[in-house]
Order: structure tokens, then sequence, then C-alpha cells
């Protein structure tokens, strides 16, 4: 009778505390993202252990045999691991919230996003619904210009997602444009996408419940996406950075505070030499203000222009300890780190191939 009723119960009747010490022994994280499948508990259990013992995937579009097991400690996620739905041709063109954004190679050239771990899929308006699209087709039929694919391919800049796809208010925010950057929208079950008003938008980010996007030059927006009147407000605040002519990312820290990290270039006196370095500001929602972040200490920092930019605990990785502390990995053409103290860089990862490489954040492979 024990045994019976010991047969029957469920999975999910396992004690939390089991469960999270049975996940936290598993080395490879491929083994908890296979457990987060069972159940809704089973889930979040695995969500709380591989955010404490893993760092972000690695996408690379097109590495080699030996790039693909020579990571530094990285683990790989490349096309060739990942099964797509449906036979057609796609592009991969970004990620978010885990999931990665695939744009089908012919008209109407169909937008989706795909979780590879779990295989989910939500269709969005194709790029066809764009009017930039239909015009650049339009010139290609008549001029037989050759390079409308490679635009097409590039059309969308970047992607961010309000929440989970599986819920059903999600919001996608896109930058796209083959000119220059510009916002546009859409909901579950949308067949166009929405425009916001918007130019130069260089970064967007979904942070404390609300949408920002960022444009060339610093100003700051705060994007209200209502269906009937979408707008971006400009932030009431000046910021220290503003005019600053380097390159800029919007992050979360740990705590999910926005932060704007700065990209700078010092040249050296003696021989003209370029060296990388980086700024962080964090922003104070109730003092509408900007702080400089003085350190990293205990956390490192991941920056790519086309995933999510995130900060992590650099102390609790379950990765083989290769995570340095008060560190910034980022993507620039290759993958490098700069030591935050030392202010010294180092490559981690050089592509033999032009790849497109970009952060897939653990946190949200679970959805």
């Amino acid at each position: 009778m024990a045994l019976l009723s010991y047969s029957s119960s469920s999975w999910s009747d396992l004690l939390p505390e089991l469960i999270e010490a049975v996940f936290h022994s598993l080395t490879d994280a491929k083994d908890i993202l296979s457990c987060a499948t069972v159940c809704s508990s089973w889930r979040y259990s695995s969500s709380a252990v591989y955010s404490r013992k893993f760092v972000p995937f690695l996408f690379v579009s097109h590495p080699s045999d030996e790039e693909a097991h020579c990571s530094d400690g990285f683990r790989i996620l490349s096309p060739e691991n990942i099964i797509f739905s449906g036979n057609d041709q796609k592009w991969i063109c970004g990620g978010t919230r885990g999931c990665l954004l695939t744009v089908n190679v012919s008209f109407p050239f169909e937008v989706k996003l795909q979780n590879p771990f779990t295989k989910t899929v939500v269709s969005m308006p194709p790029l066809a619904s764009f009017e930039d699209i239909q015009r650049l087709l339009q010139f290609q039929a008549i001029s037989q210009h050759s390079g409308a694919l490679t635009l097409i391919k590039n059309f969308i800049k970047k992607a961010v997602s309000s929440t989970s796809l599986l819920d059903p208010d999600w919001v996608v925010l896109v930058i796209y444009n083959t000119e220059g950057g510009k916002l546009a929208f859409c909901r579950r079950g949308d067949k166009q996408w929405t425009g916001l008003e918007s130019d130069h938008v260089d970064d967007i980010v979904f942070c404390s419940g609300v949408f920002f996007s960022m444009d060339r030059v610093g100003r700051i927006y705060q994007c209200e996406l209502s269906p009937n009147n979408p707008k971006a407000i400009p932030l009431c605040s000046a910021s220290p950075f503003q005019y600053d002519p380097c390159k800029k990312y919007f992050a979360e820290s740990d705590s999910s505070k926005l932060w704007v990290v700065l990209q700078k270039l010092d040249v050296s006196d003696d021989d003209y030499d370029f060296t990388t370095y980086f700024e962080i500001y964090e922003f104070n929602s109730e003092a509408k203000e900007w702080t400089m972040v003085r350190s990293l200490r205990g956390k490192a920092l991941f920056l790519s222009s086309q995933g999510r930019c995130v900060a992590v605990s650099a102390g609790e990785t379950g990765s083989g300890g290769f995570i340095k502390d008060n560190s910034v990995y980022f993507i620039d053409g290759s993958l490098s780190v700069f030591e935050w103290e030392s202010k010294q860089i180092k490559k981690v990862y050089e592509s033999r191939f032009c790849n497109s490489m970009f952060w897939v954040t653990p946190a949200d492979v679970f959805h």
C-alpha cells in the first residue's frame, strides 16, 4: 500500500529543499534545463539554482568545432545545436529573455521568438509588414539590387520583451531600420508592428516594469506602449553622459536597477595607442538622478549589443570559478574582459569567422 502511494505521488509533491539540493549537485547546465520542463515547482527551483550557479550562454553564429569546445569556460549556444520548428532557413538576429529572435530568409520574412531550451515558439508580425521593407523590395525588383537580403537580415537591430512569452500580456519592442534606429512594438496576435515617434535609437531595455530607450547622444526616454497613443517621453533628469560620443549600453544591476554603461577610449600621449575602459551610471527612479557606480566588487557585468546586458554575482557561479570578480565581459568583434581595478583588458574568445555573438541570460530560459 505504501508502495502504491509512493508511485502514484506527483513529482511536484517533493520537498523544495530536496529538489534544490539535488539540482545544486548537477554540474551540467543542460541537466538543470531539462528538469525545468517537468512541472512548475521544478521550474521555479531550477531557475533559482541556475541563476546562482551559471553565467550567461554565449551565442556564436558560426563557431568552428574547436571553438565550440574551447571558449574559456563559457557554454556556447549556436544554430548547429538548436532544433528549430519547421524546415525554413532562418537568420538569428538577437535574443531576449532567453529566447532567440529569428527571421525566415524568404518572403514575407516571418519573425519569431524561440526558446532554444524549451522549444516554446511565439510568432510576431512579419518584416514585410514594415513599409521600409516594402520599399526595399520594390527597389530590388526595379534595380536588381543584390544587397537587399543583407539589409533585411540586419533590419532588426535589437528586441526586448516585457515578460515571459507565456504571459498573454507580453509586449516586444524592437529597434529597426536600415539607416537609423527607430522603434516599433507588437503584442500577442498583432498582424502589424506599431511604430513609435523615434529616431537614431541606439539601445532599449525593459527594467523594473518599464521600457526605456536611448538615442545616439545619450538622451533617455520612457516608452509608453499603449495601443492607441504610444509615445516615448524624455526623462526629466539631465544625464552626465549626454552628448558623450562614446558607445553606450543599457544594463540591469543584480538588484534590477537601471544602469547606463559607457565604453570609452583613452588615448596615450606617448604612442597614440587606444585603451578601452568603462564607466557605469545608476538611475535613482525616486530622485530622478544618476550616480556613478565606482566598483563592481562581487559582480561581473556582461555586455552585448544584441542581447540582454546584466550584472551577476561573480562568487556564486558554478562554471569552474573562471568568472573574474569586478570585471566587464564585453563583445566588440571578439569577447574580452575588462578588469576594473587594473584597467587591463584580456581577449577571452576570438573567432576565426565573422560571427554574431551575444549573451543569452540564464534567469530567462525557464519561461
